[in-house]
């Protein structure tokens, strides 16, 4: 056994990472265990292999490797050899240098590459024809089986995935390796024609290693490439090879996740990759500068000079199309333009056509996804097409009948169940059915929209400096960029309604409520006193204690808001009227109602001028000043025929429309 210095990190297959182990301690990983252990090179004897030198890992039980080196290292061209547990060793393996997400550049390390089970390992590496392995570390992965993995049905073609009904049993088994909760949201059930695919949960993903994903408002291509690595594993081995991948993708190379969005290997299996959803444009790590706007599927093994079975490329082919079609883009041999930046095999900021179904050599400077592969992409766009012009068209023609992208933009999520409806979100718009038609909706807050929303219930308009719209339950605003919604809370004030934002508002801030639970009574006149109750409120209800005795002939102590009318008194917000009174029971005028909210907003710079825009406010008016700070501060622009009515009565509606906006001002 070699004595090496090593780390060694244990990862259960969905789980946390474990306590580290010591070096080449018990090799016995199961369970659906990912273990890495990283060896630096430097200190593993050379041997001579195939008349060239390698580092020799006797005694090192292993299912995959990756290699790294220092970042300001050039890449060294990398190859692998395993001895398997019959005393032979493989063909040497060539690793291919892994592409750093963020720069485009080579990364300072390999892709992790499947060996099968060996027992022993030897590395090679040459930079210009010298042995460099003496910088580098090897990372040593060993993969295990998981009980999920027996029960994937072992079938041929494009069907060789369980349905995601079918993975809710094994999904509990798994769930119980799991310490924390996902960080990305699952997929959902996928609208119809979805392939069956095997789910992160199903395979045994990490989640408590991952960080959170983010997604694209449009998908352009889908990009193919292939991991490397022997082709010599089982259908029930694949959901390791997944498995050892994300862990050397997340441990080693420090990535959010599985850089891939789907693998698929050679068997037709279809593993869900990169986390938050197959529904979404999940941004990946497979394709700098091509990443934001692609979904990445790669193909377990190298194709470089073998040919991919028919089972694994139809199973591309597959799910190719219908993301395509999903996304509303049913012409699968059509081309996109895109405009990339440095980094890839292209000017930077010059416009490119290509094609919407391509290879990693496309766009990045590497030979993925293997020659052999990459020949059998005209049979793999002609079967892509083939299987959208087969698809699941209902969402697609309600989005051409409504104007397609020119009116409800492009689409964020593909259709997907979320509570009673099959969903299609768009950047600008939805489409919704619920077994019957479907219908398409122009919506501007459409990438915020839940289930919970309901249906659109009318068509957006401008609302002040927000666009509202109303749905089933409730309304929702856009703003620039800040989004809402708000839910019905009085089945009088329905969406739709006037000033419905205003009095939702208020009601959440504690400042009015309703009666009985289910009503507001918008139409209501508002009193005098309640007007004082609710400026005292949206105030916060600051420290106050009443005289013994009251200021006002008709509002003894006893009064219910007895506090807040002397408060407003003290406060010289409201001091009545000269014969003594204050007239609670009154109903408020919307010239007193200016009064009140100019005085309790500390009587701030205002004119009579400013009321000149209303042509029945007299600059002489006791309310002038009042009511032209209003207009000043867009509280209240008054009516459309230039008036303000002063003398006209507030109902509770309108009182709610006062009071927010003031609260919004002061």
């Amino acid at each position: 056994m070699l004595a090496v210095s090593a780390a060694t990190a244990l990862v259960p297959a969905a789980g946390s990472v474990l306590s580290a182990a010591p070096a080449l301690a018990d090799p016995t990983v199961s369970g659906g265990e990912t273990r890495v252990v990283d060896i630096a090179l430097a200190d593993v004897p050379l041997v001579e292999a195939d008349r060239a030198v390698a580092r020799e890992l006797t005694e090192q039980p292993a299912t995959m490797v990756g290699v790294t080196w220092p970042a300001d290292s050039d890449a060294p061209e990398v190859q692998v050899q395993g001895l398997s547990l019959e005393g032979e060793w493989s063909p040497w393996i060539p690793l291919e240098t892994a592409e750093d997400p963020e720069t485009g550049e080579a990364a300072a390390g390999t892709e992790a590459g499947w060996t099968g089970e060996i027992s022993a390992l030897r590395i090679r590496a040459e930079l210009d024809g010298e042995d460099v392995t003496e910088s580098l570390v090897a990372h040593v992965i060993t993969t295990s089986a998981a009980p999920a993995d027996e029960e994937t049905p072992q079938l041929t073609g494009p069907d060789a995935t369980i349905t995601q009904e079918e993975q809710s049993s094994s999904m509990s088994t798994m769930s119980t390796m799991s310490t924390t909760a996902a960080k990305n949201p699952a997929t959902p059930r996928l609208g119809s024609g979805a392939p069956s695919f095997v789910s992160r949960a199903t395979w045994g993903a990490d989640e408590s290693s991952v960080r959170a994903t983010s997604s694209a408002d449009r998908l352009k291509a889908v990009v193919i490439h292939h991991t490397a690595g022997t082709n010599s594993y089982t259908a029930s081995q694949s959901a390791q090879l997944v498995r050892g991948i994300q862990a050397y993708h997340v441990g080693t190379l420090g990535w959010s996740d599985i850089g891939y969005n789907i693998l698929v290997d050679k068997y037709g299996q279809v593993f869900e990759g990169r986390g938050g959803g197959l529904h979404r444009n999940i941004v990946g790590a497979h394709a700098y500068g091509f990443n934001t706007g692609s979904f990445g599927i790669s193909v377990l093994g190298d194709y470089s000079s073998t040919t991919l079975p028919s089972a694994g490329r139809r199973a591309i082919a597959q799910i190719a199309g219908w993301k395509l079609l999903s996304t509303f883009q049913p012409a699968v041999t059509a081309k996109a333009s895109w405009t990339p930046g440095t980094g890839t095999r292209f000017p930077a900021g010059q416009t490119v056509s290509l094609p919407r179904i391509m290879g990693h050599r496309d766009v990045n400077y590497t030979e993925c996804p293997g020659l052999n592969l990459y020949r059998q992409f005209g049979t793999i766009r002609t079967e892509a097409q083939s299987a959208s012009d087969s698809g699941w068209t209902k969402h697609l023609r309600a989005f051409e009948s409504a104007g397609g992208s020119a009116v409800l933009g492009t689409v964020v999520k593909s259709a997907h169940s979320t509570g009673p409806y099959n969903a299609t979100v768009l950047t600008e718009g939805l489409v919704i059915d619920q077994g019957g038609g479907a219908s398409a909706y122009v919506c501007p807050t459409a990438t915020s929209w839940q289930s919970s929303w309901g249906r659109p219930a009318g068509k957006p308009y401008q609302d002040g400096d927000r666009v509202v719209q109303a749905f089933s339950y409730g309304m929702s605003a856009l703003n620039g960029r800040y989004r809402r919604f708000a839910p019905t809370k009085f089945e009088d004030v329905p969406p739709g309604r006037a000033y419905y934002f205003d009095i939702n508002d208020l009601v959440d801030a504690g400042v009015v409520h309703g009666y009985g639970g289910t009503t507001y009574r918008p139409e209501e006149l508002t009193r005098r006193d309640h007007m004082v109750v609710f400026i005292y409120r949206a105030l916060g209800s600051p420290a106050f204690t009443p005289p013994s005795t009251s200021p006002f002939s008709d509002v003894p102590t006893s009064h219910s808001f007895y506090k807040e009318v002397c408060w407003a008194a003290a406060k010289r917000i409201s001091i009545g009227f000269t014969d003594g009174t204050f007239r609670p029971a009154e109903t408020i005028r919307r010239g007193a109602v200016a009064s009140l909210l100019y005085h309790a907003a500390g009587s701030p710079p205002a004119s009579p001028a400013d009321a000149a825009q209303f042509s029945d406010v007299a600059a002489t008016s006791g309310y002038a000043t009042a009511i032209g700070w209003l207009a000043k501060t867009g509280i209240s622009r008054g009516y459309s025929d230039g008036t303000f009515r002063p003398l006209n009565r507030v109902p509770r509606d309108q009182m709610a429309a006062f009071l927010w906006r003031w609260t919004r001002v002061i």
